[in-house]
């Protein structure tokens, strides 16, 4: 859907008109969010919307914990990276050391991790989060410390079925295994609906995790293009489906990892659709979907399986608690199969981490987290994109969200990210480089995955200042003047 078929696209287009006939000039601020939502009777995420949708088109620019200001005229919009053409043939996973590097990164704790993408500590509500499992354990007794055997505790698995009533999540709690995270949940959908040398259809890029799950099970990937804005290339799908002997399509279509974009209810729609005709199951990977600044998150892929096709995995692991691993799979018609898989997997789960995230969801301690987190994240990452917009080459490319807590960034031809992670290390940052998003680890070598789930300090905007510097500098280098 255009933009300016919207709500927030309409009250984007009639600011954009003023700016245009100069009754605000460069530099003017505009009214606040809660300003801008009282005039046009709308919800303040649509208000904001509406500035960050101008702000996309270089009308106006953010200035962290000041407001929106008119930008100066010879300001462009921001371009998008643009989608790169893999190879039409199924390939082996090769990807290997890249991943290995990025998680040592992770354990040092001096590094700025705007590499891995895990939520600043300190934004996560601690003090709930112990609460709970302190009430559990007294809830339980001494069933606290046996087994939760599968398909888990069944007041989360309800719990889990209700919060997605709220955007249609089609959910059923008789369907919902709770697993140890989303990726052991990936992990037993490949292995319910593949067998060693399918060929599986992912998006290009396509999150490492995801790669290295497929080269785990001997899988090949059949990378399908993505555009930076809506997704996956559906024409691209429906011939590759046609053409060959495709096990299972793969797709993070709400907040991508790790491009960011969220494909729109209709495309979504209508990719369930070509996968119901083909007869192949789809899995949809869906942990950022819940960190969105919009009234009412966006539809998933199960929201129109009619079929039972859909496997839908998630977790809290983005949003609450890395370190529960603590997350489930819908599986649709396959849930016998799937069950029998989470008993393989690691035969149970924890009685107590299930009910302590019961109750979060059902007291409310959830949903008030998320508003603050996704406030937070959102601030930070229009901090963080202003700072490479002013600091960094005007030749870069990168997305602008509304969902989730990721970057993706496009840098000049020649640039090589996997220097820049090496060399970051030796500066004190760690980044995440594009080549780790390929099947063969060599393809978006110029671009990089960033973490803005961290406080847009004076500290970390130095470090995003650096990394501009350091590109420039190898820009240069690679092409003198």
């Amino acid at each position: 859907m255009a933009a300016s078929a919207t709500t927030y696209g309409r009250i984007a287009s009639r600011l954009g008109a003023v700016i245009a006939r100069g009754q605000l000039a460069p530099g003017d601020k505009l009214p606040s969010v809660r300003q801008l939502a009282l005039a046009n009777k709308v919800s303040a995420p649509t208000a904001e919307r509406a500035l960050r949708e101008l702000e996309s088109q270089g009308l106006v620019v953010a200035r962290p914990r000041s407001g929106y200001y008119v930008a100066p005229r010879h300001q462009a919009p921001v371009a998008r990276p643009a989608p790169q053409r893999p190879s039409a043939l199924p390939r082996p996973v090769t990807l290997t050391g890249q991943v290995h590097d990025l998680f040592a990164q992770a354990r040092s704790p001096d590094l700025v991790m705007l590499g891995a993408a895990t939520p600043c500590p300190d934004w996560l509500p601690n003090r709930e989060l112990a609460r709970s499992v302190a009430a559990a354990h007294r809830r339980l007794g001494a069933q606290g410390v046996l087994y939760s055997v599968p398909p888990g505790r069944a007041d989360l698995r309800r719990q889990i079925a209700k919060r997605a009533l709220r955007w249609d999540g089609n959910l059923d709690p008789d369907k919902l295994i709770i697993t140890a995270g989303a990726t052991q949940a990936m992990q037993i959908a490949l292995g319910v609906v593949t067998k060693p040398g399918d060929t599986v259809a992912v998006e290009s890029p396509c999150y490492f995790g995801t790669l290295m799950l497929l080269k785990a099970h001997g899988l090949k990937a059949l990378e399908i293009p993505a555009h930076a804005d809506w997704g996956m290339d559906l024409e691209v799908l429906d011939g590759a489906l046609k053409r060959y002997r495709i096990a299972a399509v793969i797709v993070c279509p709400t907040a991508n990892n790790p491009s960011g974009f969220t494909m729109p209810a209709k495309a979504k729609q209508r990719l369930v659709k070509l996968i119901a005709r083909a007869g192949v199951p789809l899995i949809e990977d869906d942990l950022y979907g819940d960190i969105t600044m919009q009234p009412q998150r966006e539809p998933s892929c199960k929201t129109f399986d009619t079929a039972g096709m859909v496997l839908y995995c998630s977790s809290v692991s983005k949003t609450l608690a890395p370190g529960w691993r603590t997350g489930w799979l819908e599986a649709g018609r396959y849930v016998r199969e799937a069950t029998e898989k989470r008993v393989e997997a690691s035969l149970a789960g924890s009685p107590v981490m299930e009910a302590a995230l019961a109750d979060l969801m059902l007291n409310g301690d959830y949903d008030r987290h998320l508003r603050r987190f996704t406030a937070r994240t959102q601030a930070s990452m229009r901090a963080i994109s202003a700072r490479i917009r002013s600091t960094w080459p005007a030749s870069t490319r990168y997305t602008q969200p509304d969902a989730g807590f990721l970057l993706w960034l496009e840098l000049a031809a020649g640039t090589d990210t996997r220097e820049l992670m090496r060399q970051g290390q030796a500066e004190g940052f760690s980044v995440c480089p594009g080549a780790m998003f390929s099947a063969d680890g060599k393809r978006f070598a110029n671009c990089l995955r960033m973490n803005t789930a961290l406080p847009a300090t004076p500290q970390l905007l130095a470090v995003i200042d650096r990394i501009g510097e350091l590109i420039a500098q190898r820009a240069a280098t690679a092409h003198p003047a």
